[in-house]
């Protein structure tokens, strides 16, 4: 019942970018696993970027695992058993570093993740139904026997997959969880879908407690937060960008011009949504901008 009960406040803190917040920390994230890499290589970096977000009032905080799935890890030559070690041992992590001040949340990211080819960004993959459900059934399973029972399935671009999700979650009635996806633009999921259709399914998703959009920019989810609200049968959770946007081809950053999350998180708190965070490039310093602009 942990993310239910905070669905009854007024207003919930999620964390930031995990892995650019690693890169700001100064640890290198150059691998095909980006962060997740970290919970092999150097898992104390990983416990200091959680206790960063914590102790900068975040209350709920994601695993490390956004990037990580036993598919994952055998793509790179580590065995199957290491593998579930090295996903229990973020929940480890993050469970240390959440302590009493926060709940866990387990990141399931979407299957183009683990494809490294950019599709992540585009929703430019097309899987059948059962791989989509073995990708993400094997970690779900994996994180719910180390003790996570809250879970993101989060910047989900491809409509096809969302569909999947919602089968296999039929499986799980005892699990919470939020769906949250990457936005093209204001009135379209990242394959191009129309987020009408998009919202249809997510509705149907019983133990899907709130619905959301991350990884996109605030400019585009500030003109799509009215339609958002009106469509959602499920309280509503935001967590964007900083205002730079990730080039998959060339993997850099680029600047771009958009609204500040700090000034619009606000005016989306006025409009009912239930919890705010931020993604890609907003780190613990903001997140304690985030807290103070919105208690």
């Amino acid at each position: 019942m942990q993310l239910r009960d905070k669905l009854q406040r007024d207003i919930v803190i999620l964390d930031g970018g995990f892995g650019t917040t690693v890169e700001q920390f100064g640890y290198d994230v150059k691998h095909e696993l980006w962060s997740s890499n970290l919970i092999q290589s150097n898992p104390e970096a990983v416990y200091k970027v959680h206790k960063a977000f914590v102790d900068s009032g975040a209350e709920i905080i994601l695993t490390n695992t956004y990037q990580a799935s036993v598919q994952s890890f055998l793509n790179i030559g580590i065995d199957r058993a290491t593998a579930r070690t090295y996903l229990a041992t973020a929940v480890e992590l993050a469970t240390r570093a959440a302590g009493n001040q926060a709940i866990v949340a387990g990141s399931l990211g979407p299957y183009g993740a683990m494809l490294g080819n950019g599709s992540e960004y585009t929703g430019d993959y097309e899987e059948t139904e059962a791989d989509y459900i073995q990708y993400h059934k094997e970690r779900l399973d994996i994180l719910i026997e180390a003790g996570v029972s809250v879970f993101a399935f989060e910047t989900i671009p491809n409509i096809e997959e969302i569909k999947a999700v919602r089968t296999l979650l039929l499986d799980y009635p005892h699990i919470e969880a939020w769906i949250s996806v990457t936005l093209k633009d204001h009135d379209h999921l990242s394959d191009g879908t129309p987020l009408e259709a998009v919202i249809e399914v997510v509705n149907e998703i019983e133990n899907v407690l709130a619905f959301g959009v991350n990884c996109t920019s605030v400019n585009v989810i500030d003109a799509a937060v009215d339609k958002l609200i009106a469509l959602s049968a499920k309280p509503l959770i935001l967590y964007p960008n900083s205002g730079r946007q990730y080039d998959a081809v060339h993997k850099v950053w680029i600047d771009q011009e958009d609204a500040s999350l700090v000034e619009a998180a606000p005016r989306w708190k006025e409009k009912g949504v239930k919890i705010i965070g931020g993604c890609c490039q907003v780190g613990p310093g903001e997140i304690k901008e985030l807290g103070t602009a919105l208690k």
